[in-house]
């Protein structure tokens, strides 16, 4: 359970993720640079997954990935023999978005359940999306704000206010895209806290944040733990490396 946005910045963009977990899952570990089979980059890893949800690497290639939710009666598909969060650590190693892409695009959706994947490199968005039998991909120039969200409680019925705070959120000029999004990710309706943006529920909440800011050859994770009390913010830099200017 997550929700996505990703806004063009300057020469960059910008990611941010708040993810949503049940409170009794294992608090995952913040954010370290990994070394990769090619690449480096930067994620938190879930212990419980094992894995991550959100990640950059020095191609300046971002990634979140989303549980997909039909809706709340859907049946869960068991005895998948990988993890999701396996996922984006495999794609971080590629150089390129095409090349992530085309690995993406090789492995089985059987594997896994079923989830929601973007992808940006540079101006260029791609959108992952299996049912757990079939993986469809969508490439967009990223133009505009885009956002993605999901939600255990069924997808479709997180979708449309959120999307409509979205819209209001970011009726604005491009340079307030990026105050707009901070906005965005801390947003909770008093009455509706179940499915706000920052959500927060007897069984789970919004439990980080986190945000990717990719801008010429400067990659920064910021990343903040909201079950800490302290609140402190995590930062990880990144040097874009020459391959992928």
């Amino acid at each position: 359970m997550c929700t996505v946005t990703i806004v063009p910045v300057g020469n960059g963009f910008r990611l941010g993720c708040n993810r949503d977990e049940r409170r009794d899952r294992t608090a995952a570990l913040p954010p370290a640079v990994h070394g990769l089979a090619r690449r480096t980059a930067i994620f938190p890893v879930d212990p419980a997954g094992p894995g991550t949800w959100v990640g950059v690497n020095d191609a300046s290639i971002a990634a979140a990935l989303l549980n997909r939710n039909p809706d709340s009666t859907a049946p869960l598909q068991k005895n998948r023999r990988l993890s999701r969060g396996l996922i984006i650590p495999y794609l971080l190693e590629c150089d390129s978005l095409a090349d992530a892409i085309g690995r993406a695009s090789a492995m089985d959706p059987n594997d896994f359940d079923r989830f929601r994947l973007a992808m940006v490199q540079r101006g260029t968005v791609a959108t992952l999306t299996s049912d757990g039998a079939e993986l469809a991909v969508e490439v967009t120039d990223l133009a505009r704000p885009m956002m993605l969200t999901s939600s255990s409680l069924g997808d479709a019925l997180v979708e449309r206010p959120r999307r409509r705070l979205f819209d209001r959120i970011f009726d604005g000029e491009e340079s307030s895209w990026a105050q707009a999004q901070n906005h965005f990710h801390r947003h909770q309706w008093q009455a509706r806290p179940g499915i706000s943006v920052r959500m927060e529920r007897a069984v789970a909440k919004t439990v980080s944040q986190t945000f990717v800011c990719v801008t010429g050859n400067a990659i920064e994770l910021r990343y903040r733990a909201l079950e800490s009390e302290a609140f402190d913010v995590v930062r990880r830099s990144l040097r874009c490396r020459p391959s992928c200017r």
